[in-house]
């Protein structure tokens, strides 16, 4: 009886890159499970750690080069970022064992937490394309966020976060709250110009945010578009404003929230807001931002239900 049809072809070859220092890494127990699970479907897996920043943009680059067909990330949401700007524009699908912080790119798309789970969705799953932001020369698969929570992000050191996880950003955002004051600028959505002095911006390629709510709840991850709101305001007031509005999801109706989708962003300003993208901060900040449509290869579970593919099931 022949076998039933699969999107990874004859070369059954893995890499699983692996970040020790997430705050939620799995067991080695659990680890082994998968490993079992991947050989008993003829799968060949092989880890690979990272040992500090930047080091999963090489490995998985070189697993593209190499032609393995399918990278494994085991961390969080930024490790998942740095191996896809690793991948883009190659065949080399992306796919996630939850071990972060926030995973939520798991969290859209439904990878369960238990490793052996995760990895059986993906090899039994779909193989889809989707967008990827840029922002200089660095792509992002989530979001892009300008402002206050880049603050936020760049106050918080690796140290903390792998020890404490998100109650070091709620820490960080009482402080930020206080003192952090926003900037005026000119913004202009493709060829749209608006004015304001901006508190917040994030451009999503995604929609949940924080773990606890969606800024861009519209987003499509396969549309050629980025969903940008931002926020406009002065000081402490306004943040509080907006931080509540957001929680509660009514930030959409605020006439001091600008929304639009775009393929492209600038930002011309006398005082840069910091950045983050993906939840990790940004040593510096370009003004501006675009879509790459198609850019990345993702393995995903069958059967999505959800809205974030505008494209069907391949066949």
């Amino acid at each position: 009886m022949q076998e039933p049809a699969t999107p990874w072809g004859d070369r059954r070859e893995a890499i699983i890159i692996l970040n020790p220092a997430a705050h939620n890494v799995p067991s080695r127990e659990r680890l082994n499970e998968a490993d079992r699970y991947l050989l008993g479907q003829g799968w060949l897996a092989t880890y690979q750690e990272t040992s500090g920043p930047g080091d999963a943009i090489e490995l998985a680059a070189r697993a593209a080069e190499a032609g393995i067909p399918l990278v494994f990330v085991c961390g969080g949401d930024g490790t998942l970022s740095e191996a896809a700007n690793g991948l883009a524009g190659s065949e080399t699908a992306l796919a996630h064992i939850p071990g972060g912080t926030s995973n939520l790119w798991a969290r859209e798309v439904g990878f369960k937490r238990r490793p052996a789970r995760a990895v059986e969705q993906a090899i039994t799953g779909e193989r889809r394309k989707i967008d990827l932001g840029r922002a200089g020369n660095r792509y992002f698969m989530l979001m892009a966020g300008y402002g206050i929570d880049a603050a936020v992000t760049q106050s918080v050191s690796l140290d903390v976060k792998s020890r404490v996880g998100a109650a070091a950003y709620a820490l960080a955002s009482v402080r930020e709250a206080v003192r952090f004051k926003g900037t005026e600028m000119s913004l202009v959505f493709d060829d749209e110009e608006v004015r304001g002095h901006v508190l917040m911006l994030i451009a999503g390629n995604t929609r949940l945010y924080a773990g606890i709510t969606q800024i861009t709840p519209e987003a499509v991850v396969d549309d050629g578009l980025l969903d940008v709101r931002v926020f406009m305001g002065r000081g402490r007031i306004d943040i509080m404003r907006f931080g509540l509005q957001t929680l509660f999801r009514r930030h959409r109706g605020s006439r001091r929230v600008v929304y639009r989708r775009v393929r492209r962003l600038r930002m011309d300003w006398d005082k840069p807001l910091p950045l983050q993208l993906d939840g990790d901060p940004c040593p510096d900040s370009p003004n501006e931002i675009n879509v790459c449509p198609g850019a990345l290869w993702v393995a995903v579970p069958a059967g999505i239900k959800r809205h974030l593919f505008a494209e069907p099931a391949p066949p």
